[in-house]
């Protein structure tokens, strides 16, 4: 039996990987999803994002997080990427805003999905 999904690989939503019109991450916080805006950044295959101080999850280093990549239309909802993972120090990459404090995102999993390609897979 097949089913209709709007799920695809995220290396086919490459321009929201490389370059997407809006970036976040989502902590929790108190119980609670605190999202935040980041500075974003590709290089080699990794990411990374850029946090105001005042904005960083209060666990710094090694916070898991949600990083949302979209194309800024309705935020996520259309063409998204989401990678769960955890936040490592790092180096400001070229590019890179100074004022801001860099982090890598080191995934777990990666989730795309793209409305615009609504395809048959089949079940599992």
């Amino acid at each position: 039996m097949a089913r209709v999904t709007q799920r695809v690989d995220p290396e086919r939503l490459g321009d929201l990987l490389e370059r997407p019109l809006r970036a976040a991450i989502a902590t929790v916080r108190r119980g609670e999803p605190d999202p935040a805006p980041v500075a974003y950044r590709r290089s080699e295959g990794r990411c990374f994002v850029g946090v105001e101080r005042a904005l960083l999850p209060p666990e710094g280093e090694g916070a898991q997080v949600v990083l949302l990549l979209d194309d800024g239309r309705y935020w996520f909802e259309l063409r998204a990427v989401t990678i769960r993972g955890r936040l490592e120090a790092a180096a400001q990459p070229r590019g890179g805003d100074p004022q801001l404090v860099w982090l890598e995102v080191v995934p777990d999993r990666a989730v795309a999905w793209d409305y615009g390609s609504l395809h048959e897979e089949a079940d599992a």
